[in-house]
């Protein structure tokens, strides 16, 4: 008896999702019907198929993910009696989603081409940073303007040599470096 429906009472009939994103107020949609604005919790109701979340705020894309429903781990315990499995289905404590959080990277709508082409060069020159850090470090050390790694950094970012090994130096860190390249 101790052992009856366990999914139901260890898990409950709910699960708390966490939704949050890379922008604030992004309304968020479960199966067509609006649960909430990021960032939140919600409690989903568990089922055995799967979940349309979908994310939308004015002037971004709208992104569309699935929630995934998996068979609870602990409503294998109910192997000791029959009758358990019954109210797991009924109740949904026998499933559960594949996650806990969702994580929303919005997207901005209609940059012009200029915009979108600045954005597409900071990423490049971020990725380059922090891939590159450590021989960038050691050729601005050495004050190599001409050095393979600065070199292809000056073409990047279209930055001077002498600047670029100034703000190399400057850094503490690979983060540090792509931020200070591209905010400057």
């Amino acid at each position: 008896m101790f052992l009856s429906a366990c999914g139901t009472l260890f898990s409950g009939g709910n699960q708390d999702v966490s939704f949050d994103s890379n922008v604030k107020d992004v309304k968020v949609y479960v199966d067509g019907m609006e649960i909430c604005k990021t960032p939140c919790v919600f409690p989903l109701e568990r089922k055995s198929s799967t979940v349309v979340v979908v994310a939308k705020k004015a002037g971004y894309e709208d992104k569309q993910m699935v929630l995934r429903s998996n068979l609870n781990k602990i409503a294998i315990l109910n192997l000791t009696f029959w009758p358990s499995w019954l109210t797991d289905v009924a109740t949904g404590g026998m499933w559960q989603y594949s996650r806990d959080g969702v994580y929303i990277d919005m997207e901005r709508s209609n940059l012009k081409q200029a915009e979108l082409q600045k954005v597409k060069q900071d990423v490049a020159i971020r990725r380059f940073a922090l891939f590159g850090y450590s021989e960038l470090k050691i050729e601005a050390a050495s004050q190599q303007e001409n050095g393979e790694y600065i070199t292809a950094l000056s073409s990047l970012s279209g930055l001077d040599a002498k600047d670029l090994i100034q703000t190399v130096n400057k850094s503490h860190s690979a983060v540090s470096l792509a931020h200070n390249l591209t905010n400057l």
